[in-house]
């Protein structure tokens, strides 16, 4: 007698089915591995270590925490103070110890610089950082503004002998105004370079009823930083 071929050779085949008390017979022609089924294999449920999940939820917990430290601390209170003392390290590490300030209810003027540059056939390239035009997408824009922004911050303490066009720069305002000047000549090829430093003010609330537009030329005023030369 020969040996029944194994299940997967079987080839087209009469099939029986009692239905109603009667036998009805069909022609099958799919091979009897195609109708047969295994049940589906499921991976099993992957379940990380006790402490590896205690781990990360504290450092969740921390990271959440740290997250908060920054508006909670402005205006300063004693918990925020604490929390700062604390975390600082780990926000400046992560680049989280933003500014929440501006938002209200004071926000303060926005800057920008502007700068000349005389070319060596005379021609004059002039230009603002930062500039919506040119610096795109935004977040190009926002780092450049934070290079005008950031060389106000440089400030040092205000002469009161002096008006706001005249007042004299710090000595880390200089070494940053030199270099922001060496950087254009460099980039344009120029001979020589001035930059102005351009505050804008926000309008009033009356003068918003009054329509004025936020890029109103009475918003604006500047003062002159220096000149430089290649």
């Amino acid at each position: 007698m020969r040996p029944r071929p194994p299940v997967d050779s079987i080839g087209p085949r009469t099939d029986f089915v009692l239905c109603g008390g009667r036998l009805f017979w069909y022609h099958n022609s799919m091979p009897a591995s195609e109708t047969l089924h295994e049940p589906e294999r499921r991976p099993a449920n992957f379940a990380w270590p006790r402490r590896v999940r205690l781990i990360v939820s504290a450092a969740l917990v921390w990271h959440l925490v740290g997250l908060l430290v920054g508006p909670i601390s402005s205006p300063p209170s004693i918990l925020g103070d604490r929390l700062q003392a604390i975390y600082l390290p780990y926000l400046q590490a992560a680049y989280l110890n933003h500014g929440y300030k501006f938002f209200g209810p004071d926000p303060g003027p926005s800057h920008l610089v502007r700068y000349a540059i005389e070319m060596p056939d005379g021609d004059k390239i002039e230009g603002t950082f930062p500039d919506r035009k040119v610096h795109w997408p935004r977040l190009f824009y926002h780092r450049h503004f934070m290079l005008s922004e950031f060389l106000v911050g440089l400030a040092g303490p205000w002469e009161p002998e002096f008006d706001w066009d005249r007042q004299p720069l710090s000595p880390p305002q200089e070494a940053y105004v030199e270099s922001y000047a060496h950087h254009l000549l460099k980039k344009y090829g120029g001979r020589r370079v001035t930059l102005y430093l351009v505050e804008h003010r926000l309008p009033s609330p009356q003068e918003v009823i009054d329509g004025m537009r936020l890029d109103d030329s009475r918003l604006y005023r500047s003062r002159k930083l220096g000149s430089f030369e290649s």
